[in-house]
């Protein structure tokens, strides 16, 4: 682990002191970014999660190309299997300033749950769908699945990535989860 990596960490985990809007904050903020033809967005409404993936399609102008919707609770992150505790993946794209890069880190919904993916019609179905409401039933299908994946390319994407993953655990586990 790097010591970028071990001092967002830390900044990350310093954050579960703070109050639910502060931690609701950092979610939204480091799941946010725009690169080129490309825009992403997550809100989070209590433990339920959004994410928005927007395209600037030509001759369609901009796109919402993907969303999911799931149960905090239910969406665990899934850990890199080389690295214990690592909950993202990033590479270099191009040297800088700034640095180019790309980062992911993907999620698996608990057994028997599963998340809702929107997804426009310019892209073929991959499963069974069922219509979105959004555009009259007409631009946009639901489709179910038991993972998702999550992708960033440009400038400070794997921060964004390192103050998403341990944001969202120290979130899920603060606010998301009941004991009884």
């Amino acid at each position: 682990m790097n010591l970028l990596h071990s001092l967002l960490v830390l900044l990350a985990t310093q954050a579960t002191a703070g109050d639910k809007s502060e931690l609701i904050q950092a979610l939204e903020a480091s799941g946010k970014h725009f690169f080129e033809d490309e825009r992403r967005e997550v809100r989070v409404d209590g433990c339920q999660m959004t994410t928005f993936r927007w395209r600037d399609v030509p001759d369609q102008g901009w796109v919402l190309w993907t969303s999911f919707q799931f149960d905090m609770v239910d969406a665990q992150l899934d850990e890199d299997k080389r690295v214990p505790g690592k909950k993202y993946a990033y590479a270099k794209l191009e040297d800088g300033p700034p640095e180019i890069g790309f980062a992911f880190y993907g999620f698996s919904m608990r057994e028997g749950t599963l998340t809702r993916q929107e997804r426009s019609v310019l892209r073929e179905p991959s499963k069974k769908a069922a219509p979105s409401p959004r555009g009259d039933g007409t631009s946009h299908y639901y489709e179910w699945r038991d993972s998702m994946l999550i992708s960033m390319k440009g400038p400070g994407v794997e921060e964004k990535a390192i103050t998403f993953t341990s944001t969202y655990d120290a979130y899920v586990k603060e606010f998301c989860t009941f004991s009884s």
